[in-house]
């Protein structure tokens, strides 16, 4: 297996947390007051000061699909106010962005092509489509003759933040009972992710199940794990990458068709240099050597969840499953990153943090938060009041 050495060092620069949904939830009713213990409230604040002063929370695909399963649209607001308060909609790059880079830079540690080591991307962005397919997708204000240029009407800059903001927090929300019907006929359907997790998890039971007909050693259930990680996971991007740069991938993990097993070293060196796909493998070998778990939606949220926060973010606040199995692979240590495995040691790291802040994120777009319920209507009233005024961009 392939030291650390052989992986690079993805933290971002600024400070960086990553709650699990299940501490959102916590926050979120302290926030209400009513918190689940009264040492939530302190929490809280905790929290809110280590944001104010720098400290980064950022969201991940997976907290939208969470959120979007939670059935009471209040509970999703209340939810979701506090994450957008405290995230400020700050997003980690999709999957398969972040991915890309990972995979380049164990192609080049590996097989020596790309020649170059790999420039990695901006993993810090704002918003839904950065999380879910990697780029920005920000509303923009048209007038008669197309798309307005703020530098001619300054007054609506501000307006128009705002207005973006309040957007990021209804797609983190979600709609509405009401407003459901009518999305329909727009073409929403929020059933078809599902079916995409759905198929996803039968495809782990399934060899669950066969796992149980016929067990096989615990370094034995890792190759495999993680080969069908690669091939179930990520093909599609790396048969393109290895078609971009020409790689025989037989010819250069050494396999000989005469000798079946003889490419395994070469090849799960490759894997394990990509962090993500590491600790998404140690996290399914761990579940599937307990023949007694039943696999989840929640389990395979959680893995994708954990095998982007824990490469690229400082500390990472997992459910006590998830940390007590990325203790096992000895995830924190190989990645240079702290699993807060109790909520109430969770203030003394974010005081650690606090202190190795230099600047703020730098991005004027989330600057100034709104409160959803309060300030927006306002603020979009003002937003009408201008906008038959502007001049045409």
């Amino acid at each position: 297996m392939s030291e650390a050495a052989d992986s690079p060092n993805l933290h971002m620069a600024t400070p960086s947390v990553y709650l699990d949904l299940w501490v959102w939830i916590r926050l979120a009713r302290a926030a209400k007051g009513t918190p689940q213990e009264a040492s939530d409230t302190s929490l809280l604040a905790a929290v809110r000061d280590a944001s104010a002063a720098g400290v980064l929370f950022p969201l991940s695909a997976t907290h939208y699909m969470e959120v979007g399963k939670i059935a009471d649209p209040r509970q999703r607001a209340d939810v979701s106010r506090v994450m957008a308060s405290i995230s400020h909609c700050r997003t980690m790059r999709s999957r398969r962005v972040l991915l890309r880079h990972q995979m380049l830079y164990a192609m080049h540690v590996s097989f020596g092509r790309p020649t170059f080591r790999p420039r990695p991307p901006r993993v810090l962005g704002i918003g839904a489509a950065w999380a879910l397919v990697g780029e920005r997708a920000p509303l923009i204000l048209r007038g008669p003759s197309g798309k307005v240029d703020m530098d001619t009407v300054p007054e609506l800059r501000d307006l128009l933040r705002k207005a973006n903001q309040y957007a990021e927090f209804q797609l983190l929300a979600g709609p509405r009972d009401e407003e459901i019907e009518n999305l329909r006929r727009h073409g929403y359907r929020p059933e078809a992710m599902r079916e995409v997790t759905r198929s996803r998890l039968e495809w782990e039971e399934t060899y669950a199940g066969m796992l149980a007909d016929d067990p096989v050693s615990r370094h034995e259930l890792r190759v495999r794990v993680q080969a069908r990680e690669l091939l179930h996971e990520h093909y599609e991007l790396l048969r393109e990458l290895l078609d971009e740069y020409r790689i025989d991938l037989h010819r250069e993990i050494g396999l000989d068709t005469a000798r079946p097993r003889s490419g395994r070293p070469r090849m799960t060196a490759f894997g394990d240099r990509m962090p993500s796909v590491r600790i998404a493998v140690d996290l399914k070998a761990e579940l599937f050597s307990n023949q007694t778990k039943t696999w989840t939606m929640n389990a395979l949220y959680d893995v994708d969840a954990l095998g982007i926060a824990v490469p690229y973010c400082h500390v990472v606040v997992p459910d006590r499953e998830m940390a007590n199995l990325l203790s096992r692979s000895k995830a924190g240590p190989r990645t240079g990153t702290r699993i807060v495995t109790r909520l109430r040691d969770l203030p003394a790291e974010l005081a650690d943090l606090q202190a190795q802040v230099h600047a703020a994120d730098g991005d004027p777009w989330d600057r100034d938060w709104i409160r959803p319920d309060e300030d927006f209507c306002t603020d979009m009233e003002d937003l009408r009041a201008l906008a038959p005024h502007r001049p045409a961009a």
